[in-house]
């Protein structure tokens, strides 16, 4: 059976294809973690989360935790479609993975400490995703 010339393109290109299944593991954790937020906000289980960061932040997930859902759900959605478009080798699944994963580093340095855990995965993906875009091409 014959793969589709789109998908088999993908494969070629290995950083782009190990950073399309790192942005759809990475966007599954995250709709794992937007689970356990609302979890949390109707008392089925405890909040376990790190108690740093912003205080502003700490008092809203102990106030209304569901506040902060919408933006959590938005990320992951950007994250599950650049995922599916880069697996199909689509360009806008490049730019949106791009896109999500810049404005993520950007405000993973407020969430000081445990922002950099985040910013590092983010950072390995993009370089991945660099590579690949540039994979015939002198990146300097």
């Amino acid at each position: 059976m014959e793969q589709p010339k789109n998908t088999s393109k993908i494969k070629e290109n290995k950083y782009l294809y190990i950073a399309s299944i790192s942005m759809l593991i990475y966007s599954l954790l995250e709709i794992a973690d937007s689970i356990a937020i609302i979890l949390i906000a109707v008392n089925i289980i405890p909040n376990l989360y790190i108690e740093w960061g912003i205080p502003v932040i700490q008092q809203l997930m102990q106030t209304q935790p569901l506040s902060l859902a919408p933006l959590f759900w938005a990320f992951t959605m950007m994250r599950v479609v650049s995922a599916i478009g880069l697996i199909k080798n689509l360009l806008w699944g490049f730019w949106i993975g791009m896109c999500s994963l810049l404005i993520t580093m950007i405000l993973s340095m407020l969430f000081l400490p445990i922002g950099p855990f985040e910013l590092f995965g983010c950072a390995i993906i993009f370089i991945l995703l660099v590579m690949g875009y540039c994979k015939d091409k002198p990146i300097i």
